[in-house]
């Protein structure tokens, strides 16, 4: 997702920072284009490529600018030693977490899949292993009870932001960067995912609830109802002991929707039917009629 790109990008720009080029995504990546002309817009020069960045044709371009420092933000390729050298200081690698916790493509997700309280975003140099090199900075975010993966997404994006501009500001002021050596040991990983995840009622509610916030709104989580999939965007819950088996509906109201889970009920609020219509729980209930007895699986 280019999104960090775009934001820490805009805010380079707008502090007055001279950026010497921009390295979009391979043109085989979705996001290229759109990020491409986003920095087009602001006549910036782009070294479009097919394929791996590490190709001698980028990196002599690169080398040729001779800028001082690179910034890496919501870049999935892994770097080798050629293309680190191109700039006189190396790269600054933009991160969404406490590193060395949550290493890795998608720390957004595992964060608020895990429960955590707190996490936060770092800045650290690259090196030719992901997520490791010396770190520059860092700042917490204490994560709300509703947090989903698009707001702290959004948090994180313009923290780093703001924090980038810091450390280039005393840059450009002091010639140096300060940087310290990540801790050793085995910490917590954020892998991709494969986005799209069933809902298992015989979990807790409170897993229930934590796995949906983490895919709110980039990743399907879903149930099926009459043979098609709801996707479920968000769902309130109530731990409560039962008797019933899981995925049955017990509550039919005007804007309640009430579905036995492993230790509870889920009461889902927005769900979007296959590919179209995206309802509230009373536009869907109005649309559907589901019925007490009726089965979510």
């Amino acid at each position: 997702m280019p999104d960090m790109a775009n934001v820490c990008l805009d805010a380079l720009i707008q502090k007055g920072f001279e950026i010497a080029a921009v390295i979009p995504p391979p043109s085989s990546n979705p996001t290229s284009r759109g990020f491409v002309e986003y920095a087009k817009s602001f006549n910036l020069e782009v070294f479009e490529y097919d394929g791996n960045p590490n190709n001698s044709d980028i990196i002599k371009k690169i080398a040729a600018k001779k800028a001082d420092i690179g910034v890496i933000c919501s870049f999935d390729k892994l770097l080798g030693k050629d293309f680190l050298k191109t700039t006189k200081h190396g790269y600054i690698n933009c991160h969404p977490s406490l590193l060395p916790m949550y290493r890795g493509a998608n720390p957004y997700y595992h964060i608020i899949n895990n429960g955590e309280s707190l996490s936060g975003v770092t800045l650290h140099f690259a090196n030719e292993h992901f997520d490791s090199g010396n770190i520059i900075a860092q700042r917490n975010i204490i994560l709300d009870k509703n947090e989903t993966i698009g707001t702290l997404f959004n948090r994180s994006n313009f923290l780093i932001a703001d924090m980038l501009c810091e450390v280039l500001d005393k840059f450009q002021q002091t010639g140096k960067i300060d940087s310290k050596p990540q801790e050793k040991g085995d910490f917590i990983k954020a892998p991709k995912i494969s986005g799209t995840t069933k809902l298992d009622l015989n979990q807790k509610c409170t897993q229930l609830d934590k796995i949906t916030r983490a895919s709110n709104p980039f990743y399907t989580v879903y149930l099926n109802f009459r043979g098609a999939p709801i996707k479920i965007f968000c769902l309130k819950y109530k731990e409560e002991a039962h008797s019933l088996d899981t995925g049955v509906i017990t509550k039919v109201e005007k804007d309640t929707l009430e579905i036995t889970a492993q230790d509870g009920y889920i009461y889902p609020k927005c769900m979007q039917c296959g590919s179209w219509g995206i309802f509230d729980a009373e536009s869907f209930i109005d649309i559907f009629r589901p019925t007490v007895g009726e089965n979510f699986n």
